[in-house]
């Protein structure tokens, strides 16, 4: 059975540039993505995507599919399922995911290349 994780990161319509660019992991400072992977790195016992979006912010942007972003940091393997659920705002229950290894690897490289970017 596929699920949503199992889905890919990008449409047999993008371009192959779009293809490519979806498998690397390197994430964009300021990006969607790196905002939830900060909020999984200060939370040691996980979040589902609900709670990543609200410790982000990003779940106060109505425009925002922060579930999707999770979704693709769990693909590129920074985040992962601890295999716990917890009832969420609706009641259903969530998954609880925690920040991988090299998760946190790609959370430091993000705090040191802000860090530059704020001594310039």
């Amino acid at each position: 059975m596929t699920t949503f994780d199992d889905l890919p990161l990008f449409r047999a319509t993008d371009p192959a540039t779009s293809r490519a660019g979806a498998q690397h992991v390197r994430l964009r400072l300021g990006s969607q993505q790196a905002k939830l992977l900060a909020a999984y790195a200060q939370e040691p016992n996980g979040l589902t995507d609900e709670q990543a979006g609200h410790a982000s912010g990003l779940a106060n942007n109505a425009r925002c599919g922060y579930w999707k972003r999770c979704s693709e940091l769990r693909h590129k393997g920074l985040i992962e399922d601890t295999g716990r659920v917890v009832e969420g705002s609706t009641g259903a229950f969530q998954m609880v995911c925690t920040i991988t290894t090299a998760g946190l690897n790609e959370a430091g490289r993000l705090r040191m290349d802000e860090s530059r970017k704020a001594a310039k």
